[in-house]
């Protein structure tokens, strides 16, 4: 394969492996995020410890609640049994565990159990209208705790944006993401490859992006919760028959809290009495729909929640840590040896799952570029026998293929013209010549380019380049500066240039630089189209055979019945006896008015589509949409001449792209007819390679 085949395949490979790549690293980010809500939730519920796979992850992943834990605080140490024991009025199995977990799990049949609300008020030696006795403050604290939580500062976006790339999997993604885009611009340029790399790079920063930001989210969410309680914010209680007002902090088990509208649940407990008391609990469960809290069918408040509705009066029944929430600030902190052997479980899962697939997607990497190289070997060869071009795949031929012809070749050029007044030691052509050729060394095929109707040749000098910067000598004559209906003598003027040619063309090429004509192409734009499908068709008698005729926008007439002299197109399907391979290419605005007073340029019945039709194999057709019948002209046109190009025709938005265009179908059907090498005029048609003009019709007569 040539090296633009080559850097191809190396480059699709690559792209498919990135976005395995990256939707494994996609899978494996949420593997761990799942084991972890999953971890946390069995710590909340005291759910015995278990192994998680993927399976569980999977099947339980619904049901995990859109959070995450703080790792920076500290668990308050548990007061001692003997300490509780003094204190707490044990009935049945009433103690600090059960307070906690009757809230916690919102059980209605242990509660009722206990005797309800009141009959936990009573064990807590607590009343809804006296509330606790101010004396037995500390010792209540001793045994079921503060409300207290100690914390870190909060951890900032560059400590989430440090943690993300230290993950070696993101790194080694990064690195053939670049490889990606490094290729795309060497196999396709600057301005085209850019795209797929560049997007598959952004999408690669996109989801490290979302990770450490959803992540940074969370962790100020926390920080800002147990900051505010760390703030001290003032509730209403009630103390020895008397409400008052004490910081947070202060709250203690058995408190009567009162609560209204916008207040933050300061910890778990049950409703006494109110009135439309509604809760938000979406901090804890993620459900953004209201909870009602009542005495009948659900008392229970949960800390961190907020009330967002209606009043009531609440029984603290554990605090601090001991809370749903204090118990989820601190499971990332706690030092036990569960904890050590889930979190190891949970890094040598996610751990494996990375490898496997990162392995999995470098296998099939490499294995794509093998079956991709050897497909694109054996497409090559049989696109080449039904052309009945037979060659070796690593040959010199099938390795030279041009990276693109839709852009300038790889020859530096010369633009040289001659005219009457050259010197008479040489062999003058018969009209003045506009000549591109490369300037370096070497032996090249000739195409002769007849100009349009009343056009300058040098209006084509930036096409002629084009061509010529690919390895191809362009000559471009001045036929006329004003002319009749009547095409006789263009033919004739063209019969004798291509004579000429054998010549005289040699004495005016730079030093080593030498035309082949043995290999020689006739083209034409419009009216000079239809002056070169009469020579071809053998209107006028040349010494030279031609091998390649083009119709660059070729025109007969004004309309059909009102066909120039001599009338070349017959209307008869492919009634055109030329012995040569013919490309037509067409401008989808040819055949519309620019205005009132001037009709088309390429009118219907008389245009591109109706040369076409007469052409018989091997033919190529090409329609530009959205150009006109002069957008392959110089960007400037000079004189009145020039200027009425941009008037006479409707135009696209600018001429390069339809130059381009026609550059780049000229040069790779030529290296087809000319050259045996048709890698170029086949990707073109197969949709392999970007063109700079949206297409409107391609078809080939083979």
């Amino acid at each position: 394969m040539g090296e633009n085949d080559l850097t191809t395949t190396v480059t699709y490979c690559l792209k498919d492996y990135l976005l395995s790549v990256l939707y494994m690293s996609f899978q494996n980010s949420m593997c761990t995020t799942m084991q972890r809500k999953l971890q946390y939730m069995n710590f909340i519920t005291n759910l015995p410890p278990r192994n998680i796979n993927m399976h569980n992850i999977k099947r339980q992943a619904p049901g995990f609640v859109n959070m995450y834990h703080s790792r920076a605080l500290k668990e308050v140490p548990l007061v001692s049994s003997n300490i509780k024991a003094r204190f707490c009025i044990k009935i049945g199995q009433l103690d600090q565990s059960t307070l906690k977990h009757i809230p916690k799990e919102k059980s209605l049949d242990q509660l009722n159990k206990f005797g309800g609300v009141q009959g936990i008020a009573t064990y807590l030696k607590s009343d809804e209208d006296d509330g606790i006795n101010s004396d037995d403050i500390f010792h209540r604290r001793e045994a079921y705790g503060t409300n207290a939580y100690n914390h870190r500062a909060a951890k900032s976006l560059s400590d989430f944006v440090h943690e993300a790339f230290e993950d070696p999997a993101i790194n080694i993604f990064l690195v053939f993401t670049t490889m990606a885009l490094v290729f795309d611009i060497k196999g396709q340029g600057l301005e085209e490859g850019i795209y797929d790399g560049g997007i598959i790079l952004i999408a690669a920063f996109l989801v490290i992006s979302i990770s450490f930001i959803n992540n940074l989210r969370h962790n100020r969410k926390l920080y800002k919760y147990s900051t505010d309680l760390k703030n001290n914010i003032p509730v209403e209680v009630v103390r020895n028959g008397r409400r008052q007002h004490i910081l947070i902090s202060e709250i203690a088990a058995g408190d009567v809290v009162f609560l209204k509208i916008d207040d933050e649940i300061p910890a778990d407990g049950l409703f006494m009495d109110g009135t439309s008391l509604r809760v938000d609990e979406s901090s804890l469960n993620g459900k953004s729909v209201p909870v009602e809290i009542n005495l009948s069918q659900n008392p229970f408040l949960l800390s961190g929640t907020k009330v967002i509705d209606g009043y009531g009066e609440m029984l603290v029944t554990s605090v601090g840590i001991n809370t749903t929430w204090g118990e989820m600030l601190c499971s990332f902190n706690c030092n036990s040896n569960e904890r050590k052997m889930s979190e190891a479980q949970t890094n040598k899962l996610s751990s494996a799952v990375g490898e496997v697939g990162f392995g999995n997607t470098f296998l099939a990497f490499v294995a794509g570029l093998s079956l991709a190289r050897d497909y694109a070997i054996e497409k090559k060869q049989q696109k080449l026998k039904e052309h009945g071009v037979l060659m070796n795949p690593y040959s010199s031929i099938a390795s030279s293929i041009s990276r693109n012809v839709f852009g300038m070749g790889n020859f530096m050029t010369k633009l040289l013209k001659i005219d009457q007044e050259t010197s008479s030691q040489c062999v003058l052509p018969p009209k003045p010549l506009l000549i591109g050729t490369p300037s370096e060394s070497g032996v090249f095929p000739v195409i002769l380019l007849i100009h349009g109707y009343l056009l300058c040749n040098s209006f084509y000098s930036q096409l002629v380049q084009h061509i010529s910067s690919h390895g191809f000598i362009v000559i471009a004559p001045q036929l006329y500066s004003m002319a009749g209906p009547d095409t006789t003598e263009e033919i004739k003027s063209t019969a004798s240039i291509t004579n000429w040619l054998s010549e005289g063309l040699e004495h005016f090429l730079p030093a080593n630089v030498q035309p082949n004509l043995r290999k020689l192409a006739l083209a034409g734009h419009s009216r000079g189209g239809k002056v070169a499908f009469a020579v071809a068709l053998g209107k006028a008698v040349t010494s030279l055979k031609f091998s390649a005729l083009i119709g660059i926008d070729p025109v007969d007439g004004i309309e059909k019945g009102k066909q120039r002299i001599p009338p070349i197109l017959s209307y008869i399907p492919r009634s055109f006896n030329l012995d040569m391979a013919v490309s037509v290419i067409g401008s989808g605005l040819g055949d519309l008015k620019r205005n009132f007073f001037f009709p088309p340029c390429a009118p219907k019945g008389v245009n591109h589509e109706n040369f076409y039709n007469e052409c018989r194999k091997p033919a190529c057709y090409f329609v530009a949409k959205n150009y006109g019948h002069l957008d392959m002209l110089d960007d400037d046109t000079a004189g009145f001449r020039g200027k009425a190009t941009y008037l006479l025709s409707t135009n696209g938005k600018s001429r390069s792209p339809m130059r381009r265009f026609v550059g780049g179908i000229i040069v790779a059907f030529l290296r087809t007819y000319l050259q045996g090498n048709s890698r170029d005029l086949e990707a073109i048609r197969d949709g392999e390679v970007t063109s700079p003009v949206e297409l409107q019709k391609v078809d080939f007569l083979t």
